[in-house]
């Protein structure tokens, strides 16, 4: 995802090729319906009544965080043993070309600890040009096909075993991204937002469903993701990124809280999201980008992997072992989604 882009939202918004879609971040996707959502409350696999998924954009400098990237694939060592200790699981949305030119070593450490990897196109934005960001919903189906499967090919070279999901950089899509999603046999998409505090009428809603764009219905599981309160907007957005704090602050203000742009603020913003997802036996998707991760500021001493995303992990464990929440990787939840639709 990364990158505020509310300065050329007709740029990011608009489907240049093709009938329907575009980026929920900034008004509804034209023509994209959702159907077949996951009856909730559920009961999942563990006895939970409620589901929380951990999962990260790891794009570095070939998408648009700030930060040190070689400290970021530093991170994700830390990351897995953490996780793995846990006995939690997460999802890894990994750009292709950083996989090849800044892999493979640290794609094999999440994968040898039983991370979920999946496809964040194989470069982030598929043109940069002098007018602005291109991404997969302003191409055809041949672009989209050759972005994505080079994105999933450059994963499985490394991991060997087939790539099962993606997520679009900046969820940005058309009718070609899903056809091209389907012909490379992939189970599921995470492109649409869940809730949009600001813009209530851009939100999908927080159940997986199967999504119908252009009128056909998609073989592919759509599982909602949070572009209100991830990371981005806690740690690197200032006054050239203002949306993503209007995000933060129109979600805690409707909770009546208040959190600082500090790791420890980020820690209250998601765990107020992961408290209110058991409250109402919901499903969320927590959206990180461990970029952001090695950010230092002012504002705060320590490291935010320690002081934010290490204290996130601690609750989420606390919580799967009570049996008050489920930490599915997007794949896990897309089989229980398939075997619920199944019965």
């Amino acid at each position: 995802m990364a990158r505020d882009a509310s300065s050329d939202i007709t740029a990011t918004a608009t489907v240049r090729n093709g009938c329907c879609g575009g980026s929920s971040f900034f008004g509804r996707p034209v023509g994209v319906e959702a159907v077949e959502p996951l009856p909730l409350p559920a009961t999942f696999p563990n006895g939970a009544r409620a589901a929380v998924m951990m999962t990260y954009d790891v794009e570095g400098f070939y998408g648009n965080g700030s930060g040190s990237e070689a400290l970021e694939i530093r991170n994700y060592s830390r990351l897995a043993e953490r996780l793995t200790a846990l006995g939690l699981k997460a999802t890894f949305n990994v750009v292709g070309r950083m996989a090849e030119e800044k892999g493979p070593e640290f794609v094999r450490i999440l994968h040898q600890a039983g991370m979920e990897l999946a496809t964040h196109g194989y470069d982030h934005e598929m043109n940069r040009a002098a007018d602005g960001f291109t991404y997969h919903g302003h191409y055809g189906l041949k672009e989209n096909l050759e972005d994505l499967g080079r994105g999933v090919e450059a994963i499985q070279a490394i991991t060997g075993i087939p790539v099962r999901g993606v997520r679009l950089p900046y969820g940005h899509f058309n009718e070609h991204s899903y056809r091209a999603m389907e012909r490379l046999g992939l189970a599921w998409a995470s492109n649409m937002e869940i809730d949009n505090f600001i813009h209530p009428e851009c939100a999908f809603g927080p159940a997986p469903f199967r999504p119908v764009i252009g009128g056909k219905v998609c073989d592919i599981v759509e599982i909602p993701l949070d572009s209100q309160t991830y990371d981005w907007a806690m740690w690197v957005a200032d006054g050239k990124n203002p949306s993503f704090v209007e995000r933060v602050n129109a979600f805690m203000q409707s909770r009546g809280l208040h959190a600082p742009r500090t790791p420890a603020g980020a820690v209250t913003v998601w765990e107020e999201r992961i408290r209110a997802t058991v409250e109402s036996q919901s499903v969320f998707t927590l959206l990180c980008h461990p970029i952001n991760l090695t950010v230092r500021s002012e504002r705060w001493s320590g490291d935010p992997v320690d002081d934010f995303m290490f204290k996130v992990f601690d609750r989420l464990a606390e919580l799967q072992k009570a049996r008050k929440l489920w930490v599915p990787t997007c794949s896990e939840m897309a089989e229980f989604y398939l075997a619920q639709r199944a019965k």
